[in-house]
């Protein structure tokens, strides 16, 4: 428990110790990355790196060139009848970065338009307001920053520009915390830290995500399905929710209802968190009510949407605070399907 107070108030007291440039700001970012990328469209292979570079305008150097290595990553957006573009990793020489705005970034995860089509740039608009969405709800949070790219391709392919955005990497959100990331295929419930995991249930609830699991993981992955663990000294557990695009916030065309527990579609809330104790639940209620002005204020954020979506989207996170703010529906769709 002391260490849980400590951390945060180190940070506030050392804000430079783990300072990182490429997050500070919330505006969008114009990068040009080079690669060949329409081979890696074809290949996507996760054992292969590509070499390129990633070039953007330094706020103190000017024009600046970094070598990359770019990977592709995920799972299901990884099939080409989904997305047409691969998702990726770029990783960057620590040492190269240093001083730039990439200081203290090697390796971060790059969210790709899936495909070319306008409604696919809201989808990006879309994922990452989630994301800004759970940082009004937690310290312990993914940074994203906004991205114009330019993805030209180094062997002679097309050259696309389309939205993006960049994802902290985990690992290094846990060492900012004094927390590493948990490695095992399974983990036990009962070390879940009770009051993180009826909030981020919560949250899921909010954004209608289904696709997740607190405790196991894929075939052939490490704990747990679009959720990381972070282990405290403690040995406590702090479920870190990421990758919403099968969201009912988000509601892209090709996102899928899970299979197995009646839900008919993405924008079907049902609820999927552990039972909680009265006062876990009671907190996370408090928090998300507490929280609902700077929610609806990304949510009404048009800099990537049209408004006709942000319309469609407000209604969506009405009726979660609809069973929020009457005690009937929250014991019916909440309480009693908790698992």
């Amino acid at each position: 428990m002391l260490l849980r107070l400590l951390v945060p108030l180190l940070l506030l007291l050392s804000p430079s110790l783990f300072a990182a440039p490429l997050f500070d700001s919330h505006e969008q970012l114009a990068i040009t990355l080079s690669g060949p990328f329409e081979l890696i469209d074809i290949e996507r292979d996760k054992e292969k790196e590509y070499l390129g570079s990633l070039s953007y305008d330094d706020p103190e150097l000017g024009p600046t060139t970094l070598e990359a290595k770019f990977s592709v990553r995920g799972n299901f957006r990884l099939r080409k009848d989904v997305c047409s573009h691969a998702q990726l990793w770029v990783n960057l020489k620590k040492g190269q970065a240093k001083g730039t705005l990439f200081d203290k970034q090697n390796k971060l995860k790059l969210v790709v338009q899936c495909k070319d089509a306008d409604r696919y740039a809201e989808y990006i608009g879309r994922e990452q307001q989630a994301y800004q969405i759970f940082q009004t709800l937690s310290d312990l949070s993914l940074d994203s920053r906004m991205l114009d790219v330019t993805y030209a391709d180094s062997e002679g392919g097309e050259t696309r520009s389309q939205l993006g955005f960049f994802i902290q990497h985990q690992k290094r959100l846990a060492k900012q915390n004094d927390m590493t990331v948990y490695k095992e295929i399974r983990a036990d419930k009962s070390r879940l830290d009770a009051d993180r995991s009826a909030m981020v249930a919560l949250f899921m609830y909010l954004v209608s995500n289904t696709d997740y699991s607190f405790i196991a993981a894929p075939p052939g992955d490490t704990c747990c399905h679009n959720i990381k663990l972070l282990e405290a000294a403690d040995g406590a557990l702090y479920p870190l929710p990421y990758d919403y695009d099968s969201t009912g916030y988000v509601n892209t065309s090709y996102a899928e209802p899970a299979g197995g527990i009646g839900q008919s579609n993405v924008k079907q809330r049902m609820y999927r968190g552990y039972c909680a104790s009265d006062d876990a639940m009671a907190k996370a209620v408090e928090l998300l009510q507490s929280k609902r002005a700077a929610i609806y204020e990304i949510v009404a954020d048009t800099s990537y949407v049209s408004s006709k979506s942000m319309k469609r989207t407000k209604k969506f996170v009405d009726k979660f605070y609809d069973v929020l703010d009457d005690p009937k529906k929250f014991q019916r769709e909440i309480v009693e399907e908790c698992r």
